[in-house]
């Protein structure tokens, strides 16, 4: 699964290149969730809510791709979930931004009320694409 930007991140990466605005500090954590069908976040119907994921160690960097190392468990579903499509990061475990958001390749798919959901390693993966790289 890759990630795309999303609308707030793209804007920080805009407004750097033509405004001279500075980007803010990196987050020291990212938290990844799910999204459904109509685009609500699923993580209030999971025990992990959003996964905690230290920034630097839990993550494999090559070139100008990232992805997991380590399997990344969002806890049991408090209720039968359904038609979960998309996966996400955010920069907080509440609140906070949107950073990358992306369609999971088996979606829709349920989740049975008490199934943990698991990304098992190298499950997220995120490509900058550069100009040497084709689209």
């Amino acid at each position: 699964m890759s990630y795309a930007f999303s609308p707030y991140f793209a804007a920080l990466i805009r407004d750097w290149l033509s405004q001279e605005s500075q980007l803010p500090t990196p987050p020291t954590d990212l938290y990844v969730t799910l999204f459904d069908d109509q685009g609500n976040e699923l993580s209030a119907n999971l025990t992990g809510a959003r996964a905690q994921v230290p920034a630097s160690t839990d993550w494999t960097v090559t070139n100008t791709e990232f992805e997991n190392v380590n399997e990344i468990s969002l806890g049991e579903a408090s209720t039968t979930i359904e038609n979960v499509t998309d996966g996400a990061i955010f920069d907080a475990a509440t609140g906070g931004n949107l950073l990358l958001k992306d369609e999971l390749a088996e979606g829709p798919f349920n989740i049975a009320n008490g199934t943990e959901f698991v990304f098992a390693p190298g499950d997220i993966s995120a490509d900058i694409l550069d100009n040497s790289e084709e689209p």
